[in-house]
């Protein structure tokens, strides 16, 4: 009796050997995937951020020229007030009289 438990025990070893074998090697492969996923996130962050230092230059130079056309207007606007403030100036100084007479 001994040796029949002893050949039932050898074979439910056999048994649970090969069915952690086959779970070893779908781990091996759930590793594989694992792996291969990692791989791929790593190519799609990387080029994730080459794309967004792309955008980032390309923002900073049509920020530059965008600001460097409404400096070109605010200094067009100031000569204009300068302009304008001078003309006002003359007028007050010749006076109204002279204006007026000018205008005649």
């Amino acid at each position: 009796m001994s040796t029949s438990a002893q050949i039932a025990k050898v074979k439910q070893n056999e048994t649970e050997i090969a069915i952690l074998q086959v779970q070893v090697s779908n781990l091996d492969e759930k590793i594989d995937d694992i792996k291969s996923d990692l791989k791929e996130m790593r190519t799609h962050m990387s080029k994730g951020a080459e794309d967004t230092q792309k955008l980032l230059k390309e923002f900073q130079v049509s920020n530059s020229e965008q600001h460097d056309i409404m400096g070109k207007k605010v200094a067009t606007l100031e000569r204009w007030r300068w302009t304008i403030a001078g003309a006002c100036l003359l007028a007050g100084a010749l006076g109204f009289d002279t204006l007026a007479k000018l205008l005649r």
